[in-house]
């Protein structure tokens, strides 16, 4: 676990600070039989820090190990909460740079729909790029042309004004050379760039249910700065959006004027409570598997028939952390496309809320606070009365 060069500021080895052992590999696909599910395979997990930059890698990670393809689906447009956010991020971007007629490079597009809003509203035109994109392929009518391959990254990029990767970046073998060959085909150009990840800073300060395999690297605010800038890029604004889940950088190269941060960027002092944060993760994290298995336990025993509501990462890490034994009545999602199919590894099966009102639940449990709303609503809706426990 040691000997490894920090990814993100390289000027220090990694230390280890948390093993988590054995966890689902493709936390993003959904199997059509319980048996593909519980063949489904497992990686290791071995987390270690950087003490100059408080990075994180998990440094047991097999880029084998993993195929992206049209079989995943880690979308999250069905929740008309994520709708709201991806929305306002659209305008704020079309507000902020000078977007009509201009390229924008999406990298890891997913089903297209962000950079789809983006050219709509801003007069953009786009080049999305996901090998996991399961949509008609070439020209849309928003602007946008799609590719269900990787970015290709190479003289056959085209040549845009604006870069923009969401969600992609964490999962990258080599974040900063990544950034580094965006930088060399940006050239001379004016280029400005949006990148949106998980952030560390809550995920390592909680169980860290979005500590899951596909995930390389984990980004706080100072190593988001750091690695961005060592690969020659200007800092525009950092922080954090959707109820804290994500954080986002803004850079740009060749700009004119100063930087458009709003507040402070991130500083030693962000690094300094990250690195507290890590030091105290790994007894956080077993103590609410622990927490978690005894609270279903518990809740059963008293009569209740308790589900889970979300089958994306964080519900697929819950469920083989907290539940493998399959305890909870139901597991529930917004997703149309994951009725009826199967999570990896635990084999639970996904069936749609509207089911819970026949079920008799008493307790909802959620791995995302950032849609205790939206899901309080749903439940009023569908005449279900339950507590709401957020893991």
């Amino acid at each position: 676990m040691t000997g490894q060069a920090c990814h993100a500021c390289g000027a220090a080895e990694l230390v280890p600070f948390a093993d988590l052992g054995t966890i689902p590999v493709f936390c993003g696909v959904h199997w059509a039989s319980r048996d593909e599910a519980l063949a489904s395979p497992l990686g290791e997990m071995r987390l270690a820090y950087c003490p100059s930059c408080a990075y994180v890698r998990n440094v047991a990670f097999d880029p084998a190990a993993l195929v992206y393809d049209t079989t995943m689906d880690t979308n999250l447009h069905h929740s008309p909460a994520f709708q709201t956010f991806s929305a306002e991020l659209v305008r704020h971007l079309a507000d902020r740079y000078p977007l009509k007629g201009a390229t924008v490079l999406d990298v890891g597009c997913g089903q297209g729909e962000f950079l789809r809003e983006l050219c709509h509203v801003s007069g953009a035109r786009g080049h999305g790029y996901d090998a996991m994109f399961a949509g008609p392929v070439g020209e849309d009518p928003s602007g946008a042309v799609f590719h269900s391959t990787h970015a290709p990254l190479d003289d056959s990029t085209p040549a845009f004004d604006f870069v923009t990767s969401r969600h992609w970046f964490e999962h990258l073998d080599d974040p900063y050379g990544f950034l580094v060959r965006l930088r060399e085909l940006a050239g001379g150009r004016t280029v400005h760039g949006y990148i949106e990840v998980p952030d560390a800073c809550y995920d390592l300060a909680t169980a860290g249910w979005e500590v899951i395999y596909p995930h390389v690297s984990y980004f706080d605010a100072y190593a988001l700065r750091s690695i961005v800038e060592r690969a020659g890029w200007r800092v525009e604004a950092t922080g954090p959006l959707f109820s804290g889940m994500f954080r986002f950088v803004e850079f740009s190269v060749n700009a004119d004027g100063p930087p458009r941060s709003d507040a402070p960027l991130p500083d030693t002092a962000d690094r300094d409570r990250q690195l507290t944060s890590i030091a105290g993760f790994a007894d956080r994290h077993h103590a609410e598997r622990d927490h978690w298995r005894t609270t279903i336990d518990r809740l059963i025993a008293e009569g209740d028939r308790p589900v889970l509501w979300g089958a994306g990462s964080r519900g697929v890490q819950f469920l083989h952390l907290a539940d493998p034994d399959h305890r909870l009545a139901a597991v529930v999602d917004v997703n149309p496309r994951k009725w009826g199919r199967y999570l990896p590894v635990t084999g639970h099966e996904v069936t749609d809320p509207a089911t819970l009102a026949e079920l008799g639940t008493g307790s909802v449990i959620i791995t995302n606070p950032a849609y205790r709303k939206e899901i309080t609503a749903t439940l009023r809706q569908l005449g279900v009365t339950a507590q709401l426990l957020v893991a």
